[in-house]
């Protein structure tokens, strides 16, 4: 029993994997492969990451506005992800929440929510503006409903990309976000 709890830290140790101190370093599971978040942020002048659990409710409200906000700010060069960081996050769950939310852009998988530990994305609908160095630019919700709509909520995050596209800091770089838990590993 003693040398057990002698070698308990060792293990414990050895059985888990230390989380990146920057969202910069995490690798994530892209349709094209193993990706670094660096790499991907490089792509485009702005990436949009939205961390999802494909049976939220607050998810679901919000996909007309994530499709919106992708039809007009893709064509500018901005780039959106749907991020998995749910325990049992595979490709071909990614494949299928992609398919089954209709989202117009992919999803990659965070194995072991490494990215949302990095990021402190605990909710989906968490949304996160990345520039070209995978720097953060805007993290919170999407806008400031929840589950049902209305036609005055503030848009986060179209506003953080409008100005970050006018050369400008956000007027807001954070905002909350309202979502269901994500299950992290």
């Amino acid at each position: 029993m003693r040398a057990l709890l002698v070698l308990l830290p060792f293990l414990l140790a050895a059985c888990s994997t230390p989380t990146p101190t920057t969202p910069e370093k995490v690798v994530l599971l892209a349709p094209d492969g193993e990706r670094p978040l660096r790499e991907i942020a490089a792509r485009a002048p702005l990436t949009v990451l939205v961390f999802l659990a494909a049976d939220c409710p607050c998810l679901h409200a919000h996909l007309a506005r994530l499709r919106d906000l992708s039809a007009i700010y893709a064509p500018k060069g901005v780039q959106f992800l749907a991020v998995d960081s749910e325990v049992g996050a595979t490709p071909a769950r990614a494949a299928a929440a992609k398919s089954e939310l209709e989202l117009p852009f992919p999803v990659v998988v965070d194995a072991r929510a490494r990215l949302a530990n990095a990021l402190g994305a605990e909710y989906a609908t968490f949304t996160v503006v990345l520039d070209r160095e995978a720097r953060v630019r805007y993290r919170g919700g999407i806008d400031s409903d929840k589950r049902k709509l209305h036609d005055g909520a503030t848009p986060y995050v179209k506003d953080a990309l409008d100005d970050l596209l006018a050369g400008k800091a956000p007027r807001r770089p954070e905002g909350k976000a309202l979502g269901c838990v994500l299950r992290k590993w």
